[in-house]
C-alpha cells in the first residue's frame, strides 16, 4: 500500500487562513468605497438636474407672466346671453316658505296620529 506522508503545520495552516480573510477584506472594503463613490456622483447628478428643472420652472412662469397666459380650469364666459322677457317671474322665497311650513305641518300631524294609535293599542 503506498502511503504519503503529509505533515500541516498548524501556523502555517493559521497563517493562510489569516491571509485569506484579510485579503477578502480588503477586496470587499475596496468594493465598499466604490460603490460609495459612485453613489455621490449620482445624487450629485440627480441634485443639479433638480436645479436644472426648477431653473427652467422658474423662466417658464416669468414667460408666462409676461404674456398673461393663465392655464387652469376655470373657463371664462365673455358672451353671456341674457333672456330679455318682460314677464315678471313669481317671487320664489315667498313659496319656499309656505311650502316648507306646509311640510312641518304635515310631519306633525302624522307624528301625532301615530302616537295616539300607539297609545291607544297599548292602553
Amino acid at each position: 500500500m503506498l502511503t504519503s506522508d503529509i505533515t500541516a503545520n498548524v501556523y502555517v495552516f493559521a497563517a493562510i487562513i489569516f491571509a485569506s480573510a484579510l485579503a477578502g477584506f480588503l477586496i470587499r472594503s475596496v468594493q465598499i468605497a466604490r460603490s460609495r463613490a459612485r453613489i455621490l456622483l449620482l445624487e450629485q447628478e440627480i441634485r443639479s438636474n433638480h436645479a436644472e428643472i426648477l431653473e427652467l420652472q422658474k423662466d417658464f412662469i416669468a414667460l408666462e407672466l409676461k404674456m398673461n397666459v393663465v392655464k387652469g380650469p376655470v373657463i371664462k364666459m365673455k358672451n353671456v346671453l341674457k333672456e330679455t322677457n318682460n314677464e315678471k317671474l313669481p317671487d320664489v322665497s315667498l313659496r319656499r316658505k309656505l311650502f316648507t311650513k306646509e311640510i312641518i305641518q304635515e310631519k306633525s300631524e302624522t307624528f301625532s296620529v301615530v302616537y295616539d294609535k300607539l297609545l291607544g293599542k297599548e292602553a
